[in-house]
């Protein structure tokens, strides 16, 4: 997980998310993680995480 998390914390601006990271979302989740840190470990805002939730 450290390579993903690594390439991920790049984040472009106006960049999609890709399946990898719906897949991450989903995960973390039902982990009982919070969208704040979800979005904190994608290198993503906190509006893009709750857009997709």
């Amino acid at each position: 997980m450290d390579s993903l998390h690594s390439t991920m914390n790049q984040y472009l601006k106006g960049k999609h998310l890709s399946f990898e990271e719906r897949v991450i979302i989903q995960t973390r989740l039902k982990d009982g993680c919070s969208i704040r840190a979800i979005a904190r470990e994608l290198g993503c805002s906190l509006s893009t995480i709750s857009y997709e939730v």
